[in-house]
């Protein structure tokens, strides 16, 4: 692999051939071939907003448009494939038409960093979110009737998953709301509620103090009034 740009090397050990009469063809001079068949195809096909195309689908219409054949695994050498119509598209001042390109799970993939790393552009963190800025870039350069209020997004599949981890967060998010219980409000001590007509007014519940008794008034004597003894008899008289 090649450090310059973090970009692997082209593979030089695969087989290609001219489809008209088999003759084996470099796989270096078939990549060359094969991206200017795609780039071509791409910028034609990016004037329709919405537009992207799996690899397999571009690899197949390259070699199809070139002439040029090959039974290696499309995996082998899409990236290299994507860093030569980079180039195509830097040398004309065009956008980024590899970020048309997505793989079966509608992602652009590492050979998208490898393409742009190659343009000599920074790597995003996030290439897909990247990409969709870069299509729609493609749409408005080569054309397309863009809708009004229209912006980048992510690929059918993408926006999906998105919209389904986002609901399942908000579903497994705890509620930030306090539930209050209502309470019944407890008479306060020593108020008196109000009888209704006919209804027997409860006893108190603060049991009542015993009455005092009355003071015991002193017997006296009828002659000197002074107080007798428990006997009756007076001590004085």
């Amino acid at each position: 692999m090649s450090e310059a740009g973090g970009a692997p090397e082209d593979p030089i050990d695969l087989e290609a051939w001219r489809s008209t009469n088999e003759l084996s063809v470099p796989f270096s001079e078939a990549l060359d071939r094969w991206a200017d068949a795609a780039h071509a195809a791409l910028a034609q096909d990016a004037g329709r907003f919405g537009f992207f195309i799996s690899y397999a689908e571009l690899a197949a219409r390259a070699q199809a448009d070139a002439g040029i054949a090959t039974r290696a695994p499309v995996r082998l050498w899409v990236a290299a494939l994507q860093r030569r119509i980079t180039d195509l598209c830097q040398a004309a001042g065009e956008p980024p038409l590899v970020a048309l390109m997505v793989g079966h799970d509608h992602k652009v993939g590492e050979g998208y960093a490898y393409a742009v790393a190659a343009a000599g552009l920074p790597v995003p963190g996030n290439l897909d979110e990247h990409a969709a800025a870069a299509r729609f870039a493609c749409y408005q350069h080569f054309g397309a009737a863009v809708p009004s209020g229209a912006g980048p997004r992510l690929t059918p599949k993408l926006e999906e998953a998105r919209r389904a981890a986002a609901a399942k967060a908000a579903k497994s998010r705890p509620s930030t709301g306090r539930v209050v219980k209502a309470r019944s409000a407890a008479p306060r001590s020593g108020a008196a509620r109000a009888t209704a007509p006919g209804e027997r007014k409860a006893p108190s519940a603060t049991k009542a103090a015993p009455a005092k008794p009355e003071p015991r008034q002193p017997k006296l004597c009828p002659n000197c009034f002074t107080e007798l003894a428990a006997t009756g008899i007076c001590g004085y008289c």
